[in-house]
């Protein structure tokens, strides 16, 4: 045997170091193709663009920060000078200032990638916020829609630009990076504190599930929904927490909140006015409020707070009662749950005085030695769900999606790189068996239930026949976006029994306003069903020249469809005794393919806020019940086929909602029935 030795190992093989191991098994996997990579600075998406480049493929890295992005840009040029590829700063190329929640510069990506590279074979979905780290009441609308623009509706504005080119060039490869916490394939997974990044991470999903056949053969389109992964997410990066430590922050200030918000609640129940609690607490201390008589509520909550803490403690908590952003989370809750509307004017004004001159507690608040012991909590917790039994680091992620990747035949489908979790779900389809009983629909004679609605007429007043005919109701307040709803509805209901107990409200387009002044009017409703305010698109991705469903308009179902429920369940979930059902939108007879892949598309997105609402809201005091009835079902072939099948539907539907809309039994006498009927999606 006769071993050669090169007098340099450099000049002979062209590289400036031995490959192995993992880098052999890549080198060569994706050889031609081009890569556009959003949010490519880091974590996965970094990872992914460097081992699609050692992989060799050229890669177009897209972020808003150009210094890290010129860093990571870097890092793999050099990688790549070593393993010995030609002129490989021409191979990675970046395009800052990208904001994923930013129509106009997706648009200018797309166009630079393809003015560099010629042609476009993947597209990696991977930019993307960790919102709003709020309860679903606590959130703000901007900072809802802030997290949808950036994770799902970029996706969608990347895809339907795309398409078309990679359709025309014979293949494609478009991948949404995902989130185990989006859930599984007709599976939703309730995520608290984390409802605007479930709900974008499930849409990214269905997205993938749902498009599949209006893109292929030509076109594969997929996702990876890692779990935790060990990397900059989670330790933190450029001053700002970790997700663990973030999260156990959030669920002791959430917990304060609560308590402070029940007991407010609880001592409006027993006769105090607003005037009185305000200047119990005006002192913020916990000494001050045991002290005093008049709000025996407030009382109580001190007693248990200083009896749970010491008293010579180095953290504020166990003497001090809130800090000023928990006090002005609690005015929120107590504006959208309408308690300053029962207080009459002026009310509005004196809490804001009163938050003005709230004394601020020392810091820190909250105790540090527990926030550790919460965040280990939280780790051991997660790696406890872990399938694979270890966290992930992001490369470990990427190595694993990029020979995903390289299958030709896997479209519509959703990959977990992680193993998944072991976590409670809610199953997406659940089949409507049995009808409220009688006992349950008796509770509610004389009550006032709200349908909010605009279109959908003959379902909407199908609801609220069986609504005025089986349970009795007081009344049934109609709230509509225009006038011409109104019309409609009135027409379908006709002169049906009850007729006259139906009230109709115009909301137009200020919804909370308008559900504020019904909320005056007609008082606290017993129930809420919300139905969709626009209906669903009949078009997706036209063929040249055809109707084509453009990024504006993705948005405008998003909004109407995902949005306008939040705006509902944000409020309703602070009335007290309510129950709250949220409808998924519907696919007419002989609707188009697009419609019923787009509404399912919905369905499938909503469960996730319903099934976190499900969560949250029996951690607050007003324990409001949400469940959701979907209007499509799995299989086209289910659909309705004619105008008997369709009636057939709308009396299942009627059905469904006045199941979920109904009473539930005490836990004190059944705890197990008592839990039913929350976070469910019924399917009619």
């Amino acid at each position: 045997v006769n071993l050669y030795l090169p007098p340099s190992i450099v000049d002979a093989t062209g590289s400036a170091k031995a490959t192995f191991g993992w880098i052999e098994s890549l080198m060569g996997l994706h050889l031609g193709k081009t890569a556009l990579i959003t949010g490519g600075s880091a974590g996965i998406g970094g990872q992914l663009a460097r081992l699609l480049a050692i992989a060799g493929a050229r890669v177009m890295l897209t972020a808003r920060r150009e210094d890290q992005l010129r860093e990571m840009r870097d890092g793999i040029v050099k990688e790549l000078e070593d393993i010995g590829y030609y002129r490989p700063h021409e191979r990675v190329l970046m395009i800052a200032d990208v904001d994923a929640g930013d129509e106009s510069a997706l648009g200018h990506a797309v166009k630079k990638t393809l003015a560099e590279f010629g042609h476009l074979d993947f597209l990696v979905n991977n930019a993307g916020v960790a919102g709003a780290e709020q309860m679903v009441v606590d959130m703000d609308i901007d900072a809802w829609r802030s997290t949808l623009r950036a994770n799902l509706e970029s996706n969608y504005s990347l895809i339907e630009k795309i398409v078309p080119l990679m359709k025309r060039q014979g293949s494609g490869y478009i991948l949404n990076v995902s989130s185990y916490f989006g859930g599984e394939k007709y599976i939703a997974v309730p995520y608290p504190n984390r409802a605007d990044y479930a709900v974008s991470k499930a849409g990214q999903r269905a997205l993938v599930e749902n498009l599949a056949r209006f893109v292929g053969p030509e076109v594969q389109i997929n996702a990876i929904a890692p779990g935790p992964v060990e990397g900059q997410r989670l330790a933190g990066k450029d001053g700002k927490a970790g997700l663990f430590a973030r999260r156990a922050k959030l669920i002791h200030e959430n917990k304060r909140l609560n308590q402070v918000h029940g007991a407010f609640l609880r001592a409006l129940d027993g006769g105090a006015s607003l005037a009185q609690l305000f200047e119990a607490t005006a002192d913020n201390t916990l000494g001050a409020l045991i002290a005093q008589d008049t709000v025996p509520a407030l009382r109580d909550l001190a007693k248990s707070l200083e009896a749970g803490g010491q008293a010579d403690a180095q953290y504020s908590s166990v003497r001090q009662l809130m800090t000023p952003a928990i006090a002005r989370r609690l005015i929120d809750r107590l504006t959208h749950g309408g308690v300053f509307l029962a207080a009459g004017p002026g009310a509005t004004d004196v809490a804001e005085r009163w938050l003005a001159n709230l004394p601020v507690p020392s810091e820190p608040f909250l105790n540090p030695a527990e926030l550790e012991t919460e965040a280990g909590k939280i780790r051991k917790g997660v790696l406890g769900m872990l399938h694979l039994r270890h966290m992930p680091s992001e490369t470990d992620v990427a190595l694993a999606t990029v020979f995903f990747m390289a299958d030709r035949a896997i479209s519509g489908e959703t990959f977990e790189p992680s193993g998944g979790l072991h976590q409670e779900r809610t199953i997406t389809e659940r089949e409507l068996f049995g009808r409220a009983k009688p006992d349950r629909l008796r509770r509610m004679e004389g009550d006032t239930v709200w349908i909010i609605a605009e279109h959908l007429h003959e379902q909407i007043a199908g609801a609220a026949k069986l609504f005025l005919a089986e349970a009795h109701v007081g009344t049934v307040v109609l709230l509509t976006r225009t006038s011409a709803a109104e019309a409609g509805i009135r027409a379908a209901i006709g002169r049906a029994l009850g007729h006259d107990r139906v009230v109709y409200h115009e909301v137009g387009d200020d919804l909370e306003r308008g559900m504020d002044a019904a909320f005056v009017k007609y008082g606290c409703p017993s129930a809420v069903v919300s139905t969709p305010f626009t209906p669903i698109p009949r078009v997706l991705f036209g063929i040249e020249g055809d109707d084509h469903l453009d990024a504006a308009g993705f948005s405008e179902l998003v909004e109407g469809n995902l949005t306008h429920h939040f705006r509902v369940a944000r409020k309703v979930s602070l009335y007290k005794g309510t129950r709250l059902i949220l409808v998924s939108p519907d696919v007419p007879v002989g609707g188009t393919p697009a419609q019923f892949a787009l509404a399912n598309f919905v369905k499938t997105t909503l469960h996730a806020l319903t099934a976190t609402l499900g969560v949250e809201n029996e951690r607050l005091y007003t324990n409001v019940p949400v469940n959701q009835v979907n209007l499509t079902r799995r299989m086209r072939s289910e659909e309705p086929r004619d105008a008997a099948e369709q009636a057939e539907e709308q009396e299942r539907f009627a059905h469904a909602v006045l199941l979920a809309a109904a009473p539930l039994p005490e836990e004190k006498d059944s705890r197990y029935r008592a839990r039913i009927y929350r976070g469910l999606a019924i399917t009619v």
